[in-house]
């Protein structure tokens, strides 16, 4: 029998997390505000935000920044962002007048779309954040003949997770200058696979996550009727996914960060009345940890992955219309903006 959830227990998992990392994250330092991203964001959907300082938080996400170069924005124009923590680059905390790039002190997309996520769940107005130069920088990641991107201007991985980072990002921003969208939904559909499915890169084995980004950079851009394929083919393939809890490529074990990445594709497709509830739940609650948090397979241990993306799928579950009309038990928590990844960002007043 699974155990109950225990929401104080993974609050404090989050909040322990977001003080002092254990050991084995270590090799991640240079990810740090992607690990703040989980936590911050699992304690948003658990409605324990208050718990945390939040000034400090984002005073410290804006210490990531990358600005235009104060001598000449053009010697570092596809490097503005954020890092992905404060062992990366230059002076920390340095004041953007002030700002003198230097090799390898570059943003990372990723890291950009977790501090845009972080400063707007905390209730920052994005004041202090440059967003032309941030637009502007995604021109750089872009490949020309593709239409992928690529994580960071000093050269790095090209595949569609940062895609869908770029997506996120100009959303967020609300300025879609960076993208050459055209190249970037030929690029999709050249990662169609005959099964139904969605790789990460053009040829690639079908992945729950690689579906997810796909077609949340879809909705997001304003351009998922461009997908060339039958919706019905990429439900019937999330579908067949499901084996109690979810798989994230054809006979692979359940894991639990798939029931987020499969059952959130289903819901931006209007098809998550499909996923069968019930089972998926005995699943995630089997992964919970006896002292907080959830892991990847039941017994093992926790990671804040895994565990902010199996509570993002409960809030889409206990929030759906399939679900009030069901007699499922499932944790209140905060509704998601499903194709963020996120709670509903809270208004912010314009001053």
């Amino acid at each position: 029998m699974s155990p109950p959830f225990d929401r104080e227990l993974h609050a404090r998992y989050f909040l322990k997390n977001l003080r002092e990392l254990p050991a084995p994250y270590a090799s991640q330092d240079t990810q740090r505000v992607v690990l703040a991203f989980f936590c911050i964001h699992g304690l948003a959907l658990l409605g324990e935000l208050e718990r945390v300082n939040k000034r400090q938080i984002i005073d410290w996400v804006y210490s990531l920044q990358v600005p235009p170069d104060c001598r000449d924005g053009s010697l570092n124009a596809g490097d503005c962002g954020f890092r992905g923590g404060t062992s990366m680059g230059n002076v920390f905390g340095c004041p953007p007048a002030q700002y003198e790039s230097e090799v390898y002190d570059s943003s990372n997309i990723a890291s950009t779309f977790a501090a845009l996520c972080i400063l707007r769940t905390l209730g920052d107005d994005l004041s202090r954040v440059n967003k032309v130069a941030i637009a502007s920088s995604l021109k750089h990641l872009q490949n020309k003949k593709t239409g992928c991107f690529s994580s960071a201007n000093a050269g790095s991985e090209e595949d569609m997770r940062f895609v869908y980072c770029a997506c996120a990002i100009s959303y967020i921003l609300d300025d879609w200058s960076g993208i050459d969208l055209a190249a970037m939904v030929r690029y999709i559909n050249s990662c169609l696979n005959y099964d139904g499915g969605i790789g990460l890169t053009t040829g690639a084995e079908s992945h729950g996550g690689a579906v997810f980004v796909a077609t949340a950079a879809l909705f997001l851009s304003g351009r998922m009727m461009q997908l060339n394929c039958e919706q019905a083919e990429l439900v019937r393939w999330l579908v067949f996914r499901q084996q109690g809890g979810f798989q994230g490529r054809c006979n692979k074990d359940p894991d639990s960060c798939y029931a987020f990445w499969n059952g959130a594709t289903l819901d931006l497709l209007g098809k998550h009345s499909l996923v069968d509830v019930p089972s998926c739940k005995k699943f995630i609650y089997s992964c919970q940890f006896p002292f907080g948090g959830l892991c990847k397979y039941p017994d093992t241990v926790p990671d804040v992955m895994h565990s902010y993306l199996s509570l993002a799928w409960l809030s889409i579950a206990s929030n759906s219309n399939a679900n009030k009309e069901s007699e499922e038990e499932l944790p209140k928590l905060a509704p998601l903006d499903t194709k963020l990844q996120v709670p509903f960002f809270p208004k912010v007043s314009k001053k």
